[in-house]
């Protein structure tokens, strides 16, 4: 029925790229990747009925033999071919789905092209004395076409061939003349035909349709999780965007470069997107390792948040520990962009290294969609992410790179604990008491 390439699937129809096309005669796509997909997805459908085939077959001709030998017609002329048939179909019932799929379409066909035929010539005498061997043309153009899903231009074959063959057997059918075949025969044969050609153009049509709305389905989560992340797209599909806000206890981190303005001030715009993208993407992979999730890039900084929208355990010390790997992951950028000699744009500033300043801070925000009617965004509110912007800046005043709450530092595994100091106090705007500052 099919070719198969267990490396494709129909998600990897690029449709673009494709001459979706069907081909009014053939009733196939003129593309031959996408006819395969097609056929390929159309095995998955017809599969478990086809696996049925050996089974039916086998049973039948297993009650065939039985009435000849009821019949005491029971001779090597008539028994020969069902009995390659039942050898055969045990055969393959035994094998695995791999070779079902590679063999059992094309072992029907050959059972309708040579076998039938072959049958009907071996057990002429006996057929053609039959009072009802008038069904025989009739029932194989049923069988062939509506039965089995082959293609339009196999099923043809496939058809036609018995069809034809069985006409010999009518010779005692005196009565019959050429109008009478036309109407009984060559009429229904016909309209089957052109039936299985209405319904293999259709299926492809459909079949189409279905991979437009997938591979769109498919890019625009794609999208999302380009702008979202994989978390909150699955989240925004699942709940058809409709995010509701939260009170969450989470971990909120903010990064941002030092001396930015100055580093970017002689960058034309590409050059300085380049540099940016450079560095997101950088950060962004580390972020993703601690499954943290980011809210927004605003400039050369970074907002992320660890706990939400999904739960997160120890979001405290993933923060931490993401903060630790996204400065080892600055040292390496600052190799490459020497390398590259990027760095120029800041050294002949008398800048040597980029470096970067993280601000980290725990506590209950609400998290939700934030904006218009006609636009959301996903994000975090309250006094946490307040905070954790103030430590990033307070950075500055203790000439540290990595800044966090004494929240977070009760909260620090052992090896982190021992690794973390308190480097000051800092007061924060409406609070009368100071916030202890602490760095690692």
């Amino acid at each position: 029925m099919c070719r198969f390439n267990y490396g494709d699937n129909i998600n990897n129809c690029n449709i673009n790229k494709m001459n979706s096309k069907i081909n009014t005669l053939s009733c196939t796509f003129e593309d031959s990747k996408l006819e395969e997909n097609y056929l390929d997805n159309k095995w998955v459908k017809v599969s478990s009925f086809y696996t049925k085939v050996p089974i039916v077959t086998t049973s039948g001709l297993v009650l065939f033999l039985l009435s000849l030998y009821l019949r005491n017609a029971f001779e090597l002329k008539t028994t020969i071919i069902p009995i390659i048939l039942i050898a055969f179909y045990v055969i393959i019932f035994f094998q695995k789905d791999e070779f079902k799929r590679r063999f059992l379409d094309k072992s029907i066909q050959f059972m309708a092209i040579v076998l039938m035929p072959l049958w009907m010539y071996l057990d002429f005498e006996r057929l053609s004395n039959l009072p009802h061997i008038a069904f025989l043309p009739l029932m194989q153009s049923i069988l062939w076409i509506s039965l089995f899903p082959f293609t339009f231009v196999s099923s043809i074959v496939v058809s036609t061939i018995p069809f034809l063959a069985s006409f010999p057997i009518l010779v005692n059918y005196d009565s019959m003349n050429i109008p009478m075949y036309i109407v009984f025969y060559f009429n229904p044969h016909f309209l089957l035909i052109l039936n299985k050609w209405k319904a293999e153009k259709e299926s492809r049509s459909n079949f189409l349709k279905g991979v437009i709305i997938e591979n769109n389905e498919k890019l625009m989560h794609q999208t999302l999780k380009r702008y979202f992340g994989d978390t909150l797209s699955d989240k925004i599909i699942s709940q058809k965007g409709e995010l509701e806000g939260e009170n969450k206890w989470v971990t909120i981190l903010f990064a941002d470069l030092g001396n930015y303005s100055t580093i970017t001030e002689s960058m034309s715009p590409e050059v300085a997107l380049e540099f940016l993208n450079e560095y997101f993407t950088k950060m962004h992979e580390v972020i993703k390792e601690f499954e943290g999730h980011t809210l927004n890039y605003i400039g050369d900084s970074v907002m992320v948040v660890f706990g939400a929208p999904e739960k997160l355990k120890n979001h405290e010390n993933q923060a931490v520990m993401c903060s630790l790997k996204m400065k080892e992951k600055l040292i390496e950028l600052n190799q490459e962009w020497d390398n590259k000699e990027t760095s120029r744009y800041w050294k002949n500033h008398n800048i040597d290294l980029i470096t970067m300043r993280i601000g980290i801070h725990t506590g209950t925000v609400i998290a939700g969609n934030v904006g218009s009617q006609e636009m959301m965004q996903y994000s975090t509110i309250g006094d946490t992410v307040n905070v954790a912007a103030r430590l990033e800046q307070a950075n500055k005043e203790f000439k540290t790179q990595i800044a966090f709450s004494h929240e977070i530092y009760t909260s620090l595994t052992q090896e982190l604990h021992n690794k973390a100091k308190m480097i000051g106090e800092i007061t924060l705007k409406g609070r009368s008491s100071t916030t202890k500052v602490y760095s690692i």
